[in-house]
């Protein structure tokens, strides 16, 4: 047994010895999102491109329109015919690149700041990728309700200054 223990990866060895491996998934940020042109690096459809339909970054799921489909069958049943259907299913993100716009071929990406202060992303060829138009699913309530502070008593000065702020001034 003690030749095998040579072999195995870091992980099982922490493991082993008790330690925890600490795994961030959210170090790095995701630079595909819905809505972006993608090429398929690995896989059954390798070398095609698509448009990103779904994303799950719990599971590191990328969903890719018309791509990856798999076949389900339906049972008969009073409302459905049944018989065979494709489906879409998933790949991991790492699969996936991002196709830059202009030459049309895949590349890796950065973020970059404009003058303006906007964040973009920028391929490495320094071609900027403009983000996918995004809409909230549920739009966020605006109207002011009964349980909305009112706007007087957000602006009401509570605090009458003194203390240790005013000593430290006079010093």
């Amino acid at each position: 047994v003690a030749h095998n223990s040579r072999r195995r990866g870091a992980q099982e060895r922490a493991r082993m010895s008790g330690k925890r491996q600490l795994f961030n998934k959210w170090k790095r940020p995701w630079r595909i999102l819905k809505g972006d042109t993608v090429f398929v690096r690995e896989g059954k459809d390798k070398g095609k491109t698509g448009v990103v339909t779904k994303v799950d970054r719990n599971k590191e799921h990328v969903y890719v329109e018309g791509l990856f489909l798999k076949k389900t069958t339906v049972k008969k049943s009073a409302e459905h015919p049944g018989g065979h259907f494709l489906t879409p299913s998933f790949t991991h993100y790492s699969n996936v690149a991002l196709v830059d716009p202009e030459s049309g071929r895949p590349t890796r990406t950065g973020y970059k700041f404009t003058e303006a202060g906007e964040k973009v992303r920028v391929s490495r060829g320094g071609t900027v990728i403009p983000f996918p138009e995004w809409t909230r699913k549920k739009p966020r309530q605006t109207a002011v309700g009964p349980k909305c502070t009112s706007e007087s008593d957000v602006n009401k000065v509570t605090y009458q200054g003194g203390g240790f702020a005013a000593s430290n001034v006079e010093m």
